[in-house]
């Protein structure tokens, strides 16, 4: 049987090192608990975030929607009508990443190539990708734009030639063309055979994502931090096509942000960066609030009316315009982004002009902005983990009117800003993801708790065999010594 002195001995043994171990890991667990994810994030051929960084597993979608032009015979016409657009799709493609070439440096950077391709989904769009969209035609608004300050005697010959194999500014094409298949056309095919000539259009057909899918090299060379000297820089863009620069001066032309797939613990501040390569610079999103998805807390940052700004509202953004400002320099909310493409009339904006100055917004009939249409982006703030994508995006093209270039200077307004099409990249956590997340913040928040009913039972027991200790001293102290009594036997 085991004694009293026993008993207390180990109750007050076990209690001591559960309370010990208990306070001990509440305070350390929060570090316990970041550095083990960060052994777990920071990108390694051997880490558990490569695998899903090399080939992103979450089901990530494409949704394109085209503007049609719905009154050209008018405009044909030669009336002074407003230009009407009418949006159809969505039409999904499935998005894949994989990286390749990948190049491990010894100053924690990673080098390596996004191959991406798409994959139609015709049960989830809204729309046939043999739709017929009509629209002005980008090869002769391109040349008109590239040419615009060439002599009058160069221009008037090359709007007679494009007169032989165009008869005006406007182009039906399916979606499919417009998108991925390519438009041909014999402009673009004169621009092959003669190099010289100041049109740098490096393709045999027109289509927005002409040569994109499977393309290994279209969205450049990457150099990305991997987060192993300083983790805060996790996923950070270091350098693009070789480059820390761009194709904008000063501040703007910085390559900075991330590619949106990897980030560190995002501890509430008050922005985030993501660089895009399709724009050739880097978007600002400040924290819009608190948000819920599939049962995990996060944060959502979202764009606001500094985006594409260029110095109209926002004085240090006045870099994405020339330093003496000219007509290129359009009124807030819409990025020129023609030196990115090979000098087309390019400008980017968010979808129906949401968000944008209204100079040009009220030049077009049919556009219809919402709220839902901004640029935003939910992270989980402990794990850093993307919750929830939505990066929207619309293309348009500038169209003004340039001396001696009649097929270019079709539409009545002479300074129009044209709708093309707009899409959303859209990636969404799926219940797989959401479980392991849920499981490892569960783990986070969950354990202390676990190590405060550990302290609290080391406590119960140290009190237990304390309790005993005192009993049996106590009576030890009421029974009479055993050699008083033998004596006190003797002597009667």
């Amino acid at each position: 049987m085991v004694s009293a002195q026993m008993k207390s001995g180990l109750l007050m043994g076990f209690g001591s090192f559960m309370v010990v171990t208990g306070a001990i890991m509440v305070v350390f667990w929060p570090s316990m608990f970041f550095a083990q994810l960060r052994r777990m994030m920071t990108l390694s051929p051997t880490s558990t975030s490569f695998g899903i960084w090399r080939e992103v597993p979450i089901p990530m979608y494409l949704e394109c929607f085209m503007f049609n032009i719905t009154n050209v015979d008018d405009i044909k016409a030669g009336k002074d009508v407003m230009l009407e657009v009418e949006q159809f799709g969505p039409y999904v493609y499935r998005e894949f990443h994989l990286k390749e070439n990948i190049t491990w440096n010894d100053n924690s950077t990673v080098t390596f190539y996004n191959k991406r391709s798409w994959i139609f989904q015709p049960e989830m769009s809204n729309g046939s990708l043999s739709d017929l969209i009509t629209s002005i035609n980008p090869i002769i608004a391109t040349v008109a734009y590239v040419l615009r300050h060439q002599p009058e005697y160069i221009r008037l010959p090359v709007d007679i030639f494009m007169r032989m194999y165009h008869e005006h500014l406007f182009m039906t094409a399916n979606v499919s063309s417009w998108l991925f298949d390519g438009i041909d056309d014999p402009i673009l095919d004169l621009a092959q055979r003669f190099p010289d000539l100041p049109i740098d259009i490096p393709y045999d057909k027109f289509g927005w994502f002409y040569t994109r899918n499977l393309s290994l090299e279209f969205d450049g060379v990457f150099l990305m931090n991997t987060g192993a000297s300083d983790f805060s820089q996790l996923g950070n863009v270091e350098k693009w096509k070789n480059s820390n620069t761009t194709v904008f001066r000063d501040e703007c032309g910085e390559v900075r942000g991330s590619t949106g797939e990897l980030w560190a613990p995002e501890l509430g501040q008050p922005e985030v960066t993501i660089f895009a390569p399709d724009i050739c610079t880097y978007m600002v999103l400040s924290k819009s609030g608190p948000i819920t998805i599939q049962g995990i807390e996060g944060v959502q940052y979202a764009a606001n009316d500094s985006l594409f700004d260029n110095g109209h509202n926002y004085p240090h953004m006045a870099c994405y315009c020339d330093a003496v400002r000219d007509e290129n320099c359009l009124p807030a909310g819409a990025l020129n982004v023609s030196a990115c493409r090979f000098g087309a009339p390019a400008f980017v904006s968010q979808p129906h002009f949401y968000n944008m100055d209204p100079h040009y917004a009220n030049k077009i009939k049919g556009l219809k902005p919402t709220e839902d249409m901004n640029f935003k982006l939910a992270l989980e703030m402990y794990t850093g983990m993307p919750l929830q994508v939505a990066a929207q995006l619309q293309i348009n093209l500038l169209v003004r009117h340039v001396t001696a270039f009649t097929l270019n200077n079709q539409l009545p307004d002479p300074d129009t800003l044209v709708p093309m099409f707009w899409f959303r990249q859209e990636v969404m956590m799926d219940d797989h993801f959401s479980r392991l997340a849920r499981f490892a913040l569960n783990l986070k928040s969950g354990m202390p708790y676990g190590f405060y009913a550990l302290t609290a039972i080391g406590v119960v027991l140290l009190i237990a065999g304390i309790a005993i200790l005192i009993r049996k001293l106590l009576r030890s102290s009421e029974d009479p010594p055993i050699l008083t009594n033998q004596q006190d036997d003797i002597v009667t």
